[in-house]
């Protein structure tokens, strides 16, 4: 997965009542109510639609997420005798302890929620009210409680190209050639 290729740094964002920590691209839209933290990173041209909550994320240029979309929740250790945040010594650290990747041109519906540590591959859909609990792969299709695949949006052929026109990486105008070349 060729994520965030680009350097990323503050860019211009359009926000609705937010203000980003994050590091993030060209052209990020956040919507009203969101939460990012300052360890995540967005990638250029990405929107974030109302009251999405993103935690200690990696997301690629061009998604699109919906609203009320969790991505990165903390994770207590069941293994512990108490599963209460009071007796860690570093209550973010240890609830937050692996990232979530989500590739380039992912659509992540409404109400779904992205466990911590999952990779979502690049042009994926997760369906609304999902919960990711598995990694997925590139152009899968995923939808359910678990997340299920359903489908894969291209043959494999199709998906090489691409993959390898790594068209995610162009600013806007150029991408949308890459893509019209890629229609055909």
């Amino acid at each position: 997965m060729q994520l965030l290729k680009r350097v990323i740094r503050k860019a211009k964002v359009i926000f609705n009542g937010y203000v980003c920590d994050a590091e993030c691209g060209n052209e990020i839209n956040v919507s009203k109510g969101c939460l990012i933290d300052k360890q995540s990173q967005v990638g250029s041209y990405t929107f974030i639609n109302t009251n999405t909550i993103v935690t200690k994320a990696k997301i690629g240029s061009y998604c699109s997420i919906g609203s009320n979309v969790v991505i990165g929740p903390g994770e207590h250790d069941l293994t512990k005798v108490s599963t209460s945040g009071r007796f860690y010594n570093d209550t973010y650290k240890e609830l937050t302890k692996a990232d979530c990747i989500i590739g380039n041109d992912v659509w992540i519906g409404t109400y779904a929620i992205i466990m911590r540590g999952i990779n979502v591959g690049d042009g994926a859909v997760i369906g609304a009210n999902s919960v990711v609990t598995k990694d997925v792969p590139d152009f899968a299709v995923v939808a359910g409680v678990p997340a299920k695949i359903i489908k894969f949006r291209f043959d494999d052929d199709k998906q090489n190209k691409i993959k390898n026109s790594n068209w995610w990486s162009l600013e806007l105008t150029d991408a949308r050639l890459k893509i019209k070349s890629l229609e055909m």
